[in-house]
């Protein structure tokens, strides 16, 4: 048997049994995949195949993290580039006379010595920097992975570099052949040391090609079979999972109306994305990287909960029984009450896997079954029966209002062109009221006809769903839109981050279409159409931008214009706009025990901001991080260097409504 034919028997079995284990795998998981919930992922086909472009082609958030970035991008053009590898190898052992030529033969070889630097650097990155992220990632996995890829680009050079004997003496092809295969500037450099060596006899020749031959076609059908069983399966879903992204309103948590339940109790409750993102993990741990639970040492990994669930699906497709239940055993109650919703997790994860609607689908499993977090239980029950968190009578809410020295019109019973939805905490928080006041003072400045609901506005909802309890959200929104439906207004607008995501994104499932801003869009329209006047205002500040608004609504600009609008010196934090860092309020947690929290998200943001150089005032737009931040100030001892404000107050400074620049809102609620 001639050493060509040895070689394609060899390939057609490795090729059959790789495809064979790779497709028996594959059809496991894609049963799986088959039986979850539907959901729409196929519409906007240019718009997904542009986010392809800009997120596997361009890297975007790969690139957050250069080095990372970097080596990845030289590994993953790799494996683009090893196609033409495995083309021409295996068309040379059919047709000796195939060749890639001079030009393309040298493309493979830059790449080669590319993913070889690749992989150096993530060996540096994982024995030497050694990221906490990667805590809890199957390190042995990698390890392996990055074995095969390097001896697959060693195989490439040792068989390119016996070519050009095995194609004239064994293979019977041409001269040219031999000619055009020392294109690969590699493999011939490599065929110097094996001639100095007394190795490029046709005999030898034929052995080191085989060799080099095994290294790169049988280690890549290899690296085929194995993938199903890796974090690496990633190759092949990373791709898809990218294009099959949520293209919705990113604070959307539900895309309809649930007939029943929201709870995740096994498998099949989860969507076919939800199981696809299980198998897409790459386990790079950048949304661990940016998860204030997780940084604030509690029990929560939103990489280490889709690995929890990844490992849980595989035990039951290996037939070792059905999972247990997913909430409170597959991932512990502890590291799902932990989480803010904030959504850092989604926005880090570079295949754009989806943690929020999973983690708080278990939440409503566990909230089913009666495990609730205790204070969490206290503000549902306060949500049901007196529609807010703070457990005080509707007719509580509008008190703000009356020490203002104008009367403020009933939206249900007055025309008016603002409608205010004002949520909980700017009515009922003492140390926001202040902050709610001074809009109401703002608006009647510049002579804003504006309204709210009075009593007959509920608390949005917007907590309630991502707590997990959707039957409430679903009674505390019905009762918001009999308000709304009853008003008669031209806009919306709020001061509540949560509010405006609840009356933007989850109340259109139920036909709510009226657009909704947040108060610094609307008071910095008022700026530009003049009806406010103001004078500069002194400070150097740094401005936090809440989740709600930055991150799930991308609304980061308008805060940003109306600040410098009124002459403030702005500072930005290191984490900042979409990519800002948790006050650690959301997803119900402002109202949960902190026991065994190492360090409050809120005060690691103080810390972070007392870093800037000059900066006094640390800026919010949210009645949550008034509450949030001035508590983390009072705890740290930092007053007396940097003092917690709203946006509204430093517009109250420059309109002359408010006489001292930076009056702390804790005092002036107190």
């Amino acid at each position: 048997m001639g050493l060509r034919t040895f070689l394609l028997l060899a390939t057609a079995v490795m090729l059959v049994a790789s495809v064979g284990v790779f497709g028996w795998r594959t059809w496991a998981i894609w049963a799986y995949v088959r039986r979850a919930r539907p959901v729409v992922r196929w519409d906007r086909l240019s718009e997904r195949l542009g986010q392809v472009v800009r997120h596997v082609l361009g890297h975007r958030r790969m690139f957050r993290i250069t080095f990372s970035g970097l080596l990845h991008y030289f590994i993953f053009g790799g494996f683009v580039v090893l196609m033409l590898d495995i083309v021409e190898t295996v068309g040379e052992v059919i047709h000796p006379g195939f060749s890639l030529g001079p030009i393309l033969a040298p493309v493979v070889d830059v790449w080669v010595a590319l993913v070889l630097i690749g992989i150096a650097m993530a060996l540096y990155n994982r024995l030497v920097l050694r990221p906490e992220r990667f805590h809890g990632s199957d390190e042995r996995d990698a390890y392996i992975i990055l074995a095969l890829i390097g001896l697959i680009m060693v195989g490439i050079v040792v068989h390119d570099s016996f070519f050009p004997v095995v194609a004239t003496a064994v293979f019977h092809a041409p001269p040219a052949v031999a000619a055009s295969a020392r294109s690969h500037f590699l493999g011939a450099g490599l065929a110097n040391l094996w001639g100095a060596l007394g190795l490029l006899t046709p005999p030898a020749a034929a052995i080191g090609y085989s060799v080099g031959y095994f290294l790169d076609i049988g280690l890549v059908l290899a690296f085929l079979a194995y993938l199903p069983y890796s974090k690496h399966f990633h190759i092949f879903l990373a791709v898809p999972n990218i294009f099959l992204q949520n293209l919705r309103p990113a604070g959307e948590l539900l895309e309809e109306p649930a007939e029943d339940t929201i709870a995740i109790r096994s498998f099949s409750d989860l969507r076919w994305k939800d199981v696809m993102d299980l198998f897409t993990c790459t386990e790079c741990g950048r949304c661990q990287a940016v998860c204030p639970a997780h940084a604030a040492g509690q029990p929560l990994s939103p990489k280490m909960v889709i690995l929890d669930l990844r490992d849980a699906l595989v035990r039951e497709l290996g037939g070792k029984g059905e999972a247990p239940p997913l909430a409170g055993e597959v991932v512990s109650a502890d590291a799902l009450w932990a989480c803010t919703t904030c959504g850092a997790c989604q926005d880090a994860c570079p295949v754009f896997i989806e943690h929020v609607p999973k983690i708080v689908g278990l939440r409503a499993a566990l909230l089913e079954d009666g495990a609730v977090e205790p204070a969490a239980q206290k503000v549902l029950v306060s949500w049901e029966r007196q529609g807010n968190s703070f457990g005080q009578p509707g007719r509580k809410r509008p008190e703000w209002a009356k020490v203002l020295d104008f009367p403020v019109k009933d939206a249900r019973r007055e025309e008016v062109d603002w409608l205010w939805f004002v949520g909980d905490f700017a009515s009922y928080d003492p140390r926001a009221r202040e902050m709610t006041r001074l809009v109401g003072e703002l608006l009647h400045m510049a002579d804003v006809d504006f309204g709210i609901l009075y009593e007959g506005e509920v608390n949005s909802g917007n907590d309630a769903l991502r707590i997990g309890e959707y039957g409430l959200f679903e009674t505390l929104a019905q009762k918001n839109l009999k308000a709304l439906n009853d008003a008669s207004f031209s806009r919306v607008f709020t001061t509540d981050p949560h509010s405006l995501n609840a009356l933007k994104n989850e109340y259109r499932k139920f036909g709510f279409e009226r657009p909704v801003q947040h108060y610094t869009e609307a008071f910095q329209q008022l700026l530009q159409e003049g009806r406010l006047t103001v004078k500069p205002v002194p400070l150097r500040v740094t401005y936090h931008d809440p989740c709600y608004l930055g991150r799930w609504n991308h609304i980061t600009e308008a805060p940003r214009a109306l600040i410098r609008a009124l002459g403030v010196d702005l500072v930005e934090m290191p984490r900042h706009g979409e990519q800002s860092f948790c006050c650690g309020a959301g997803g119900g947690r402002i109202w949960m025990d902190e026991t065994g929290m190492e360090e409050r998200p809120a005060n690691q943001r103080i810390r972070e901001a007392l870093a800037l150089d000059g900066v006094t005032h640390f800026v919010v737009a949210c009645p949550k991080d008034v509450s949030m931040f001035s508590a983390a100030v009072t705890a740290m001892g930092v007053e007396d260097r940097i003092r917690v404000v709203d946006v509204a107050e430093i517009l109250g400074v420059a309109t002359g409504l408010v006489p001292e620049p930076g009056r702390s809102l804790v005092t002036a609620g107190a």
